[in-house]
């Protein structure tokens, strides 16, 4: 499928968790495809109902009617239209969808990539493709970890399930304020800027840009600490190599696909044990005000 075959492409987004829909949708966006979203199985039929989808990608496990109900309707009402189901949970769902019919089937967590090339041959008129929900798990003793996060990242899409899963404490388990930064000189500026506590860097940025690392470090507004993130599929030869010297300097590491709650819930917990081996602790959800925002704790 070339690029121009995208523009008539109408996907719906079928996901109870909005950073997933968001994301999705300002990456194909992107791609030139027309995008719609739904964060229930009803929404998803009225939808349906009043527009011509050529591919649903679909969620199984939602309250109320789930992805099973949504498949169901679908083959009923628009036969033509095809969809993939993505799932983070267990396999059960695999044969009972396949009986129903569908065009792919990918387990969360999935990297984007893999998403991509499902999309681009399920519209190409190709076959069927192959399923984990967590939480963040409290401090014993009540500590909440709280602390600035700058990550660096290398597009708004990648960054923003980041922004709205860290703004939200009852789904990552820590009280944040979150920025992004879109280059190695934006992340430097914003250093100076907003001063995070915590530095994250996608895996991606490494290459051309390797000497953000060791040029946040030796800023006079560094970070407390600095984590690179991401999936090591993307790496070239050089940003491997550069990624196997930082962890040699002491660097967290984490190869995680943060694309989808379970990846995000994997790098909360990296955040939340840095924030707390670094002293950054609220005194209680209920009062944050009681926290190091309320003076710089940098000295």
């Amino acid at each position: 499928m070339n690029a121009t075959d995208t523009k008539s492409r109408r996907v719906l987004v079928v996901d109870d968790e909005p950073e997933v829909t968001l994301a999705l949708q300002v990456y194909f966006l992107g791609k030139g495809y027309e995008m719609m979203t739904a964060l229930d199985g009803l929404e998803a039929m009225r939808l349906l109902r009043q527009y011509l989808v050529d591919l649903v990608l679909l969620d199984m496990k939602m309250p109320g009617v789930n992805g099973v109900e949504v498949l169901k309707f679908v083959r009923a009402q628009s036969p033509s239209t095809r969809v993939i189901v993505v799932t983070a949970y267990d396999v059960q769902y695999q044969e009972l969808v396949e009986q129903i019919g569908v065009e792919g089937f990918l387990m969360k967590p999935f990297g984007i990539q893999a998403l991509t090339q499902k999309v681009e041959e399920v519209l190409a008129g190709k076959g069927v493709g192959a399923p984990v929900s967590e939480v963040v798990e409290p401090e014993p003793g009540g500590k909440v970890p709280q602390a600035r996060l700058l990550f660096a990242e290398p597009s708004e899409y990648t960054y923003r399930p980041k922004e709205v899963f860290f703004s939200d404490s009852e789904k990552c388990g820590g009280v944040y304020q979150v920025a992004g930064a879109y280059s190695a000189e934006e992340a430097l500026q914003q250093l100076e800027i907003f001063r995070p506590d915590i530095l994250l860097v996608d895996l991606s940025l490494l290459g051309s840009s390797s000497d953000l690392a060791s040029r946040a470090m030796q800023s006079p507004a560094k970070p407390k600490e600095l984590v690179i993130h991401g999936s090591s599929s993307v790496l070239s030869p050089q940003q491997t190599s550069r990624v196997d010297s930082l962890s040699q300097l002491g660097v967290k590491v984490i190869q995680n696909e943060s694309f989808t709650r379970a990846g995000l819930i994997r790098l909360g917990e990296v955040i939340r044990k840095t924030a707390l081996a670094q002293g950054l602790v609220a005194s209680g959800r209920d009062s944050p005000a009681q926290s190091h925002w309320g003076a710089d704790a940098r000295d």
